[in-house]
């Protein structure tokens, strides 16, 4: 009797533990097959080429809606093709880190963060930069370029939406995809150094940011904060006001 007990005991831990591992692997949304990536949301799928960041978020789609004309958040890092010298995905995080190179003058490492939050879908993306040198600098710029838009907007410092094109180091830049999708990108404000929209009309946009331009020094790690968000029929901004408080008023989240 005591060992059929035993027995039933030990196939019920083995059956939640194949249950909680089934529940881990289903809810991976983070696929690593070198040097590529990709993202498998329920809202939200796109790949990234990890040896080059500086092609962006690619094949993106959002609600079920394909955007895959679109290039989103571009990693300008200083060199054509990186050197990954480790990728892994934890919890919600894409984490890579690269190897030094003799053309920069810090390392950087990347870490893509899924996002939700009500009608929402997005990214937000960190950048940590390190050098082994006493004083040195390393600018990090990212881009962004998106055709067949509907409109385009940039928030003021003083809090107004204007025409992108009339803006200058906004503090956030909203744009009309479709009549159901809108895309709201956002420099954290301790983080943003400039914002200039290069290109734009009435059906295309495009804007870099310069996040981070500072002397660096040995032993002291650099960070900044980007959030890309898919928004699903907020017409009347609502919901874009509230990610932008939100992300505006977030301390910076650990990352190691």
């Amino acid at each position: 009797m005591l060992v059929q007990s035993s027995t039933l005991k030990h196939n019920s831990i083995l059956h939640l533990i194949s249950k909680l591992c089934l529940r881990l692997i289903t809810k991976r949304m983070w696929h690593i097959d070198q040097p590529n990536a990709s993202l498998r949301a329920g809202n939200l799928q796109c790949d990234i080429n990890l040896e080059s960041p500086q092609v962006g978020l690619q094949n993106t789609t959002a609600y079920q809606q394909r955007l895959s004309h679109n290039q989103f958040v571009q990693m300008k890092m200083g060199l054509e093709k990186e050197l990954v010298a480790e990728a892994y995905h934890r919890g919600d995080d894409l984490i890579t880190l690269y190897s030094s190179h003799s053309q920069r003058q810090a390392t950087p490492q990347l870490y893509w963060r899924m996002l939700e939050h009500r009608e929402a879908t997005g990214i937000e993306t960190i950048i940590s930069l390190q050098t082994d040198l006493l004083d040195s600098r390393c600018p990090i710029r990212t881009s962004t370029k998106l055709v067949n838009t509907l409109a385009a907007r940039a928030l003021t410092e003083e809090g107004q939406w204007e025409p992108a094109d009339s803006v200058l180091n906004a503090k956030a830049i909203l744009v009309q995809l479709s009549s159901s999708i809108s895309y709201l990108e956002i420099v954290h404000p301790t983080d943003l150094m400039n914002t200039l929209v290069q290109d734009y009309s009435e059906t295309s946009i495009t804007w870099e940011h310069t996040v981070l331009d500072l002397q660096l020094e040995k032993g002291v790690i650099r960070r900044a904060r980007l959030q890309s968000w898919w928004l699903h029929n907020d017409s009347g901004l609502e919901l874009t006001k509230e990610l932008i408080d939100r992300f505006s008023q977030s301390t910076p989240p650990l990352t190691t």
